[in-house]
């Protein structure tokens, strides 16, 4: 499964990586939203599932869902992981088209069962 992975945290970025790869999946990450969306206009037909954050810089985690949902991505799994917790910016980010969210800290077992979850219900 080819993911795009969206995270200002360089450990972070690195360590779900290499878990997501460790368990055969192809990850393509950015640790900007505008790389991210810049990416996603040239290769969004190799894309099986996006996961971003929300705060991220030069374009923000709420930019890339409304880039993706304007295009090609209205049906491509969208997963938000973020450190807020408040209830308004989850319900901010699935009005937005986020298809799950996920409060950090968070276990990447968990996050690997949703996303294949999301995959097959696409399917």
């Amino acid at each position: 499964m080819k993911t795009l992975l969206v995270e200002d945290d360089e450990f972070l970025l690195k360590s779900l990586s290499f878990f997501l790869r460790s368990k055969g999946y192809t990850v393509t990450g950015f640790d900007n939203g505008l790389d991210a969306m810049q990416y996603l206009e040239n290769h969004e037909n190799e894309i099986d599932i996006v996961i971003t954050d929300l705060n991220l810089p030069f374009a923000g985690g709420q930019q890339v869902i409304r880039s993706l949902r304007t295009s090609r991505g209205q049906k491509l799994p969208l997963i938000v992981l973020t450190s807020s917790g408040v209830e308004s910016t989850e319900l901010e980010v699935f009005d937005l088209g986020a298809d799950e969210f996920i409060s950090k800290p968070f276990s990447p077992a968990v996050l690997l069962k949703r996303m294949e979850k999301l995959v097959v219900k696409q399917s």
